[in-house]
């Protein structure tokens, strides 16, 4: 946990000089938190520190200038998040991400820590002009920053129409991290990031093992 920091902003990956690939290092995901952090710096740092803020001063254009009731909405959110997430709970907090990158951002809390981060890109389509994130544009950035994933697996899929396409899904794990991404192709398709922390994806991969052990439950 000493030997360095691997930065996730958004799609970009950074690897500080120096570091070398396999090591065991905390990572850094969107806006400066830290996967294994406590919700109560989750909340009380950063842009989530500000939001708060502004909703108590009920300084709702700070909040979003769109509209005033989704504000109002979006405070008391963000407010039962943190109340949940610093009350050990297991939750889910979600935002709007960044629009310009065409993101949504969910960040999910476990016994007071935050233990998973996913960022859901929109691929790029020339019909709605929309610029977005190119699968293989995420899968290059992380590959090269973290060399080849541990599993790669790719399966047939249609879309509405019909039309096959083939999605990729790529794993990488250290000790204290695992990150998955997961493409869906064709029109109106994304590509989904998530970063876990090595004890959440080892109890997400046992619930699934056990649900496939006994269907009925």
């Amino acid at each position: 946990m000493k030997n360095g920091i691997i930065a996730l902003i958004g799609v970009v990956v950074l690897l500080i000089p120096g570091v070398t690939r396999g090591q065991t290092l905390p990572m850094k995901v969107k806006g400066g938190h830290v996967l294994g952090e406590t919700a109560e710096q989750f909340f009380g740092e950063g842009r989530e520190k500000d939001l708060l803020s502004a909703c108590a001063a009920k300084d709702y254009k700070s909040v979003t200038e769109v509209d005033k009731r989704l504000a109002k909405k979006y405070c008391s959110e963000l407010a039962d998040a943190r109340q949940q997430a610093t009350g050990g709970k297991r939750c889910a907090y979600q935002t709007a991400g960044d629009p310009s990158e065409l993101r949504t951002d969910t960040f999910t809390f476990a016994d007071g820590h935050l233990v998973n981060v996913q960022l859901i890109y929109a691929a790029p389509s020339a019909e709605s002009n929309n610029r977005g994130q190119a699968f293989t544009q995420i899968f290059e950035t992380i590959r090269q920053a973290y060399g080849p994933p541990k599993t790669e697996n790719t399966s047939p899929v249609r879309d509405a129409y019909g039309i096959q396409y083939v999605a990729h899904r790529e794993l990488w794990e250290s000790p204290d991290a695992a990150i998955l991404i997961a493409e869906t192709p064709g029109p109106g398709g994304s590509t989904t990031v998530i970063a876990y922390t090595r004890a959440e994806y080892d109890r997400m991969q046992a619930a699934g093992a056990s649900k496939a052990a006994n269907p009925l439950e």
